[in-house]
């Protein structure tokens, strides 16, 4: 019988074949792993009790089960062992699994611990069999994560900066986003266990909402570089009579964007969601047809997310002027910034797994990650408001 290769404590667990364009270089490795057909590592290592009990606890859906099976029966380590999935290839959609590569679309994908010296180790046989549909089981997990974050965000922006006469209706489109979120993540759920989920009404409601936002988009397109005069600046009452419309309401302008940038992040899951349910119906399938049509989709919410991102970018650097007081023009410059500027988003997801001691495997969730974000106090009241002082409604919406 062939002996059972000797392992080290810690590593990264990669295909053959790109330990062996990479050789033993950790430096190159990475490089390797992002050209290979099937972009997907685990990195393990040992942890103590003391750190596992940082972390709760998850059931591992199907997908994911017999991979982890597979790499835990070959390293079978004697000591408490933590598994975190690297995708290295973190902007690029799943296309498809099976003879012409695999791509994952994880935003933040990964990064190999700085601080741990690892050895590349070779996966192969069972394990590399099925690295494929683990690689997509860990690519659509990573996204649905990151999306959900970055929705909650963007609303919880919105909701400080609701005044009461918009309330009713934006609590009803905040309720739609996140009903077509709720309904992705349950047919990801499904996927993920083994099912063929029926993904047309999930699709639906994202797509609804994103083609909303896109109008929104594509009418406010190039309109603040219309407005900046010769010195670089901006008067802030053609401001507020532009984007604020009849009744100067800037802050419609404001929430809208934010509702924007929450239906790009739906959409973004809904495409991986898309792709990555026919991948794992049916693994040898190339999808040729249906990949053109996904890179056009790509295409067209890249093109959005680039113009929410421009905007973004040029309210969080306008300079303002207008009227007989600077300091108050400067008093709305600086709300407007704050206002515009992009909530704060941890995309830095881990997917993690752990054998406990009865030879379980799980997925584990650091708690911290799991308690979520509060919501960012926001001033929403006139100018003549404390600057740190949240309106009522604020303290009601927060």
């Amino acid at each position: 019988m062939e002996a059972r290769p000797e392992f080290p404590e810690s590593g990264l667990l990669v295909a053959d074949e790109v330990l062996r364009v990479a050789g033993s270089s950790s430096v190159t490795i990475w490089d390797a792993l992002e050209s290979a057909a099937v972009p997907v590592a685990v990195e393990y290592f040992p942890v103590s009790e003391a750190e596992i009990a940082k972390y709760r606890t998850v059931p591992v859906n199907a997908a994911a089960q017999q991979s982890m099976v597979e790499i835990v029966k070959a390293l079978n380590p004697n000591n408490p062992t933590l598994y975190r999935v690297v995708l290295p290839k973190g902007a690029e959609l799943v296309k498809a699994v099976g003879t012409s590569g695999f791509r994952g679309f994880a935003r933040s994908g990964g990064k190999i611990r700085a601080q741990a010296v690892l050895k590349p180790v070779a996966a192969g046989g069972a394990i590399a069999a099925g690295w494929p549909i683990f690689a997509v089981a860990g690519t659509v997990m990573a996204v649905d994560m990151v999306a959900q974050r970055e929705l909650r965000a963007h609303q919880r922006r919105v909701e400080t900066i609701l005044g009461r006469q918009e309330e009713r209706h934006y609590v009803e489109r905040i309720k739609d986003q996140r009903s077509a979120d709720a309904q992705l993540t349950r047919a990801i759920s499904l996927m993920l266990d083994g099912h063929n989920p029926n993904l047309e009404l999930a699709l639906k409601s994202a797509y609804d909402e994103f083609h909303r936002s896109q109008q929104f988009l594509d009418k406010c397109r190039g309109v603040i570089e219309q407005l900046i005069d010769a010195d670089g600046k901006v008067d802030y009452r053609r401001l507020e009579e532009v984007l604020g419309g009849t009744t100067k309401d800037l802050d419609y302008f404001l929430r809208e964007l934010h509702m924007a940038r929450g239906a790009i992040a739906i959409r973004r899951k809904a495409l991986l969601a898309d792709a990555a349910s026919v991948a794992l119906a049916d693994p040898g399938n190339p999808y040729t047809a249906l990949r053109k049509f996904l890179d056009s989709q790509v295409h067209e919410l890249e093109q959005a997310d680039a113009v929410a991102a421009t905007i973004t970018k040029q309210l969080t650097e306008i300079q303002l002027k207008g009227g007989w007081s600077i300091p108050k023009a400067l008093k709305k410059q600086e709300r407007l910034r704050r206002l515009a500027a992009a909530p704060p988003v941890d995309d830095d997801v881990e997917i993690r797994f752990h054998r406990t001691s009865s030879g379980e495997i799980v997925q584990v969730i650091a708690i911290e990650d799991d308690e979520g974000d509060q919501p960012t106090q926001i001033t929403s009241g006139d100018e003549s408001s404390s600057a740190g002082t949240p309106s009522p409604h604020e303290e009601s919406t927060a």
